[in-house]
């Protein structure tokens, strides 16, 4: 038993082990998952920026090149206002790019365009390297965002493969980590069936010899019982008690006595029918359960098992036959009687409940 009792206990330790590995697999794989969804997040924001700040820029080159151009441009009407209107505009789109999550590098080209703007106090054909100086700063800025979002998105690219071969292999270890968890928990169950066997026939067992307890037959009997009544086939009980047991004892030793009541035990199931139950009462005394046998064959068995007792020993035995109507106890009770009848009338005999001998009384003289 000690062995399957390991064996289980190994067993939940290998579950618990299994179970912190799935949980770290699960939580890495969440993480995984999590942060892929933020740099997604935050790629597209970076996205959203770029197009605003080219957007701006855009604008910004329409209302310069109108503000050169002294009139404003026949492809956009809105735009159709006064130079200081138009220069307005320009320094609102740039207000604007400054107000974008840029870098310092790109906050400083902002800076650039608003002092270029701020020195040219017009904008026309006449001052163009304030033209010039603007629109380049212009592509500057927007050739740095976008290379700043590409970076992002060949690095969110590459985390983003690397985040799908790990997920893949921590579906592939959480699955091999399912089906050892599953081959364990079918041993660990199954050492737990046979250890839960185990003390199941420990429970009903009598250690000493090795046949059914008095609790195994006081579960056993009442099963007995009933099947005989659905089957309809008699149902006859017998008590057995060694003789002089305790002479034996002091004359021999406990040991001699142990090993008198234990030979003798496993001598009598050897003879015994499959569906025979026999079962240690107590002490020196045994209780035979003999389904589908009436009294005198219960009678005729105990004769066959009287040679077997060891050491030239003898027993008495009591033999009672269920009516079909008394409660265990009531069967026991008549068996127990008949045996206390055959130890009385000299021992080393059976007696059937109902013929029990009947003393001879003393002739009354007048």
């Amino acid at each position: 038993m000690s062995g399957h009792l390991t064996a289980v206990q190994r067993g939940f330790g290998r579950q618990l082990w299994f179970g912190v590995l799935a949980s770290v697999l699960l939580i890495g794989g969440f993480l995984l998952a999590l942060r892929s969804v933020q740099l997604d997040r935050a790629l597209h924001e970076r996205y959203q920026h770029a197009l605003a700040l080219a957007q701006l820029s855009f604008e910004v080159q329409h209302f310069i090149a109108d503000l050169r151009a002294g009139h404003a441009s026949v492809h956009a009407p809105e735009h159709a206002a006064a130079p200081a209107d138009l220069r307005q505009a320009v320094e609102t789109r740039l207000a604007a790019m400054a107000k974008l999550p840029l870098t310092a590098h790109e906050r400083s080209r902002v800076a650039e365009l608003q002092q270029a703007l701020a020195a040219a106090p017009t904008l026309s054909a006449a001052n163009h390297e304030h033209y010039v100086l603007i629109d380049s700063t212009l592509h500057a800025l927007v050739a740095a965002v976008r290379e700043r979002t590409d970076q992002a998105a060949r690095e969110a690219g590459r985390f983003n493969d690397s985040a799908q071969v790990a997920l893949a292999a921590i579906a592939v270890l959480t699955v091999a980590l399912g089906l050892a968890f599953a081959a364990n928990a079918a041993r660990t169950l199954a050492a737990s069936r046979r250890l839960m066997g185990q003390l199941d026939q420990l429970a009903h067992e009598d250690a000493l010899t090795g046949v059914m307890n008095r609790r195994g037959l006081d579960e056993s009997l009442p099963v007995e019982m009933a099947r005989a009544q659905r089957l309809g086939y008699p149902l006859t009980v017998a008590m057995l008690d060694f003789d002089h047991f305790k002479r034996f004892n002091d004359k021999r030793g406990h040991g001699a006595g142990d090993a008198l009541l234990r030979n003798a035990a496993q001598a009598w199931r050897r003879q015994l029918r499959p569906t025979d139950l026999l079962a240690r009462y107590g002490g020196e005394e045994f209780t035979l359960v003999l389904p589908a046998c009436d009294a005198d064959e219960a009678a005729a068995l105990i004769e066959r098992l009287r040679p077997l007792m060891p050491e030239h020993q003898t027993f008495s035995a009591g033999v009672a036959t269920w009516n079909g109507a008394d409660p265990p106890e009531e069967l026991l009770r008549a068996a127990d009687i008949a045996l206390l009848a055959a130890k009385r009338a000299g021992r080393n005999r059976t007696v059937v409940a109902g013929r029990e001998p009947q003393m001879a009384l003393p002739l009354r003289v007048a």
